[in-house]
């Protein structure tokens, strides 16, 4: 993969960044434990295939579609508030992907940006307890969409010069719909059947984490 025709690069989290999607899957499967497990089980699968976007989106699709029933406020914020308790827990103790730090520290004339399904303060929360927030120009995240992230993103630059760099279906069709190149960080994904099938159709490119780019 040759970087030297961009000029930006904008990252997801979950998956490139930090190692936390099978923490964030399990997170959301202790918070349903209430439920009978045919509606986790279902859950789990729409999840795995719609990783990289907002969690609430995903809370209301559950009430909604899962456990199909009219949407319920108090249900909803107790799912979105459980999940966010899980997800600091998560972000306080979780690993940084393979290669990250070195790839950073490599390329810092690339203007950087991360846009993520993740909640935007908390990102920033963690980004910067982490020592790593320096690293990028702004960190985006919910409960605006990634599509909208990515495209205000894209406004400022030449989108040829821009590149999209994630691990779900979410991340590649923000990329597609600004119009930006995408590649696929294999290894940390929880949706990597998928994925290898859409890139044959697509033809991203894919590497298995950012220490192939150092």
């Amino acid at each position: 993969m040759n970087l030297e025709k961009y000029d930006v690069l904008i990252f997801d989290c979950d998956g490139v960044i930090f190692d936390t999607t099978n923490l964030k899957l399990s997170a959301f499967q202790n918070v349903l434990k209430e439920y009978d497990k045919k509606y986790i089980k279902q859950f789990t699968d729409y999840f795995r295939s719609n990783f990289g976007r907002s969690r609430f989106l995903h809370a209301r699709y559950f009430i909604e579609n899962i456990l199909n029933e009219p949407f319920q406020q108090k249900k909803y914020d107790k799912i979105i508030s459980n999940f966010s308790k899980e997800c600091k827990t998560i972000y306080d103790t979780a690993e940084l992907c393979e290669g990250v730090i070195d790839f950073l520290q490599n390329n810092p004339k690339l203007d950087k940006y991360v846009a993520s399904g993740s909640a935007q303060d908390e990102l920033r929360d963690v980004f910067d307890k982490r020592g790593i927030n320096s690293y990028f120009i702004s960190i985006y995240g919910s409960p605006r969409l990634k599509n909208d992230l990515v495209n205000d993103i894209c406004s400022k630059y030449s989108h040829n010069n821009i590149l999209m760099i994630g691990d779900a279906e979410a991340d590649f069709k923000a990329a597609k719909l600004a119009g930006i190149d995408f590649l696929y960080v294999s290894r940390y994904s929880v949706d990597d059947d998928n994925m290898k099938k859409i890139s044959k159709i697509e033809n991203f490119k894919s590497i298995i984490d950012l220490s192939e780019l150092v």
